[in-house]
This record gives structure tokens, sequence and C-alpha cells, in this order.
């Protein structure tokens, strides 16, 4: 509450710190005052524009604005990713709506905004400062609020810098089709400033209309191509960020999904423009409902061929159609991490979370791929076939004709893979359930999917869903506890708000359970309660 003048005592005594030693445990005090502002300062973001605005009043000069810029020099705030998450949501909530303070922050950015500057010299000061920014703007709030920042930038051409860097240094190629090999895409992709672009352009196009349009006009095609592109610098993940943070405006995802309908259409047409000159080479050819005409009965073999449909293998092309009995495994890079971020226990509950690009390659393949490659290691022979994706699992898929004994044998090597990469030793079907929440709190709370791997987006990722339920069904049913399951989670269900409360942040907390009611409930019945569900964890 603003009559409260908690805000102004916090800040004054952040300027103070800033102001004087720069130590370690001056910087545990830096972040301990940032972590109580940012939630006092989310909290005030929640409400109308005019409540926040007259709250506003409360946070003093720009004195306030330039302590926080100096917080980011202390070694201690510099080099903690989550210290400089709770900064620049406290930064920006400073400066919300207010022209002076914004400009003020502007201003400590401007020798990063020229972009084609940062193309010609060598980095040093300016790349941390380029992260900040980019970081700042993945944390303005998605609100009218978080807009009056997001609106201000506009305004000062931040954006339509941005977007004509892009069309000035863009390779001219067709309207979506890229060649991966050329030139001038490499020269393109790995231009510093590129990258950063990208990032801070999806931050302020989330749920922010202007800065959706403005990027619908200019550079939707561009981007597209981008996002096809597989790099060290992750520029086709950030392209593919990009797209889908501007899906959620009507025109800009029509938009979107027009231009990747044409390359598909592309794709498909100048396959069977191949198709068609092989054929030809073979004395064959196609007529207009594509089958193949010809006087042998070898040919007439090669004519009731048919393309795979569904999961493919990344190696020899071929699925289920031809290789009914073989598994198929999807690439995965899995590591270790506590299984809830803010458990209050001196030691956390670890577990891991997994991410992956949604190759899919045969295991047979893959360790004949590993073999054949005797001078690299299993998962340096894995990433060439995972898209220079960084992997250390392969979850099997059971097939619909996959005998259960080879499906097993796949899934008791990935389980060997888990332990190898994470230490765990006790791999069952909670730690599965614990990687599923952890998956879909990164699809909630709109995290990136491929910092640790250098690949795979929010499309890839919500493929790898079902296969992780179907992973965790399958050691419920033969380990047999799927009526001990049930009735932990019909406990769980009749906590009273305070004991739901009390549990949000324990390891087998409500988010726990309302995962677990994905595996155990039908979908009849999952549908019924889904909504009140998840009216409980609103308290």
């Amino acid at each position: 509450r603003a009559d409260t003048r908690a805000l102004p005592v916090l800040l004054h005594a952040l300027h103070l710190a800033a102001q004087e030693e720069r130590d370690l445990p001056r910087a545990h005090l830096v972040y301990q005052l940032l972590e109580i502002m940012e939630r006092i300062l989310s909290v005030a973001a929640s409400d109308s524009l005019e409540s926040f605005l007259q709250f506003s009043l409360t946070f003093g000069g720009p004195e306030y604005v330039q302590a926080l810029l100096n917080c980011t020099e202390i070694p201690g705030i510099r080099n903690n990713s989550v210290a400089l998450g709770h900064l620049t949501r406290v930064l920006a909530a400073l400066v919300y709506g207010n022209d002076l303070k914004m400009a003020m922050l502007v201003d400590h950015f401007k020798p990063v905004l020229d972009f084609d500057r940062l193309d010609s010299e060598q980095w040093t000061e300016e790349e941390f400062r380029m992260e900040l920014f980019c970081v700042l703007c993945a944390n303005i709030e998605r609100n009218s609020i978080g807009g009056t920042l997001k609106d201000y930038l506009i305004s000062l051409g931040v954006v339509r810098d941005a977007l004509d860097y892009i069309v000035k240094h863009a390779p001219c190629v067709k309207p979506t089709l890229v060649c991966t090999d050329s030139d001038e895409l490499k020269e393109f992709i790995s231009r510093p400033a590129l990258k950063y672009i990208l990032r801070f352009l999806t931050g302020l196009a989330t749920d922010h209309e202007p800065t959706q349009m403005l990027v619908c006009e200019k550079v939707i095609p561009i981007v597209h191509r981008l996002e096809q592109v597989s790099s060290g610098e992750h520029v086709g993940s950030l392209a593919e960020n990009l797209l889908e943070a501007l899906r959620s405006q009507p025109q800009c995802a029509a938009k979107v999904q027009q231009v990747r309908d044409f390359t598909r259409q592309e794709k498909k047409r100048l396959a069977m423009a191949v198709r068609e000159r092989q054929l030809g080479a073979l004395g064959m050819r196609s007529n207009e409902r594509g089958q193949v005409t010809a006087q042998c009965s070898l040919t007439q073999q090669v004519a009731d061929l048919a393309e795979e449909a569904g999961a493919v293998c990344c190696i020899c092309r071929e699925g289920y159609k031809y290789q009914p009995t073989k598994v198929l495994g999807i690439y995965t890079f899995t590591k270790r991490c506590p299984v809830e971020e803010y458990e209050v226990r001196a030691r956390k509950t670890l577990g891991y979370t997994t991410v992956s690009h949604y190759n899919i390659v045969h295991v047979e393949c893959h360790m004949a791929a590993v073999r054949l490659a005797r001078a690299r290691d299993e998962w340096e022979s894995a990433a060439l076939q995972n898209a220079s994706t960084k992997c250390n699992g392969l979850l099997p898929l059971w097939g619909p004709h996959v005998p259960e004994s080879a499906f097993a044998s796949c899934l008791a090597r990935h389980t060997t893979y888990l332990q190898e990469c994470t230490g765990h030793r006790d791999i069952g079907h909670t730690c599965t359930i614990h990687d599923l929440k952890l998956l879909l709190l990164r699809f909630a709370r709109g995290r990136t999917f491929h910092d640790d791997t250098g690949g795979g987006g929010p499309l890839s990722n919500m493929q790898l869903v079902p296969a992780l339920v179907h992973m965790a069904l399958y050691v419920i049913n033969t380990t047999r506890v799927a009526a001990r399951e049930v009735t932990a989670l019909e406990a769980s269900l009749a906590w009273p708000p305070a004991r739901v409360l009390e549990s949000a942040h324990d390891a087998e907390s409500p988010l726990y359970f309302l995962t677990l009611m994905l595996m155990l409930y039908p979908h009849a019945k999952w549908r019924a309660v889904r909504v009140d569900m998840l009216k409980r964890l609103v308290l």
C-alpha cells in the first residue's frame, strides 16, 4: 500500500548499498532488498494503470533509477541471473508511466542500440549492457502498465531501428525458403547484434499489439527464414520464439501461419520435382493422381511404395510403415535441478528437467551411428543427427506393433542415461512426474527451452509431453502402484485452502498432484474437474 511508504525506505537503503562497498556481503543485502521490492511492485502492477500511477508517486526521484543501474556493477549481482531478473523487474516498475525516468533508463542503453556500430567494434562492456536490455524487455509487465514503457521505446524508434537492421542485412532469397549453407546467410546470422535484437523484440512483442503490428508489417518472412536455421548462436530458436510471441494477435498469427504454410507447400513442390526427375531417369512417370506408371513389374512395385507418415527415423527415413517392430526414440537433454524452485528446506529435493528438439531416430540406427563414429563420444555423434542440438538421452516410443520386451529394454537403457547425466540412482515414476511438471511450468511461465541445448522451442517440447506421460504411466502400471497413487491424489484434492497454501512450495505440491491427475484420471473425468482444480490453486 502507498500509505505504508515501505518502498521509499527500501529504495533509500538500496541507494546507500549501491553507493558504498561492493563486496559479497553487500551484494547479498542488495539481493534481499531487490527480492522484497519485486514482490511489492508485482502486486501493485497487477492493479489498474490509474492505481499504479498513483502508487508510483511514492517511488522518489530518478536517483533511485541510477542506483539500480549502479547495482549492475556489483559482481555478486552482475554474475547472478536470478538477481538480474529481480533487478530488471524492479527497474522497469520504477519507470512505468514516468517520461523522465523512462528517458533516463533508455539513455543508459543508448550506446548498445546502435546495432551497426556493435557489429563493427569489439564487444566489452557493451555485451553485458545488451544482455541486460534483453532481460529487461523480457521482464516488462504484460499489461497496460508495462505497455507504457513499451510504447515509449516505440516512440523513440528502438523497435523501428531493430526492424530496419534486419531488413537491411537479411540476404535476398526466395520468399521463405533458405539455402542454409549460403555465404550471405552465414554472414547474416553471425552478426553479433542479431541474436540480441531477436531476444528483445520477443520481450517487447509479447502481449503488446503495437509492437506486434510493427514486426508483422516488416519482417515476418525474414524471421521465418531464420527459424529454419540451426546455429551455435541459437538464432533458429530465437526466431521461433519471436514468431510465437506474435501469435497472440489474430492478424499476426494469420500471417505467421501463411508463411509457414507457404514454406511447407514449396518444400513439397520441390520434393515432387526431384521425384519426377528421378522417375524420368528410370523410365517412369507419375500421373495427375500421383500414381507411378511403368511397364515392368519392378517399377510397378516401386509405384506401390508410399511415403512414411508420422514418426520417421532421421537416419534411415523409415517409420512404423516399413519397420513396424523397431523401436523409435526421441533425442532428449536432461539436467539435474531442484523439483521445486522455492522449497523451504536447507537441502532442496533434487530431480531433473528434460527438453527436446523432437528429432526421432531408431534406437538401432542410433547405436549403429555411434559404432561407426568410434572417435567421437556417443552424444557428440548423436548431436549431428539431432540438428546440432546437445542431447544425452533417447526416450523410447512404444509403437503399435513394437514388442513390449523391446520397448522395455530401450526404456531401461534410457533410465541408465538419466542416471548417468543426473547422478540419481532411483529413477521412478515420481521423477518423471516432476520432470513433466517442470516442463509444463516452462510453458506456463514463458521460459525458454534452448538455453542448455542450443535448439528446441515450444512446438518441439509440446510434442515431448505425451511421451513423458506415457513413460510415467508405463512405470506406474508395471510397478502396480496406481491404486496407491490414486489414494494419494484423492487425499490431496480434499485438502482445505490453508493446507494447499502451506504446501505450495513442497516437493509434492498441489502442482505435482495436478500433473499426476493427467495420468490417473480418465479423460472425461479430467475435463469435468480441471477448472475446479485450477481454481483451488488461485488463493
